[in-house]
């Protein structure tokens, strides 16, 4: 367990480079595969805010 504290670029469809902030806890599954809680921000564009899970495949 830990977390993981991230800044990000992603370049958007418009091919816009995008900012942000990300604070990640992972999880361990039982059959070994990692899902992330994320709580992300984005720190250009409209600054706007959420929550994702992300589960590896």
């Amino acid at each position: 367990q830990g977390h993981i504290h991230m800044h990000y670029h992603q370049v958007n469809d418009r091919h816009e480079i995008m900012t942000g902030v990300c604070h990640s806890i992972p999880e361990v599954l039982s059959d070994g595969r990692i899902r992330l809680h994320e709580t992300w921000k984005w720190t250009s564009g409209d600054c706007s805010e959420g929550k994702s899970v992300i589960e590896e495949v």
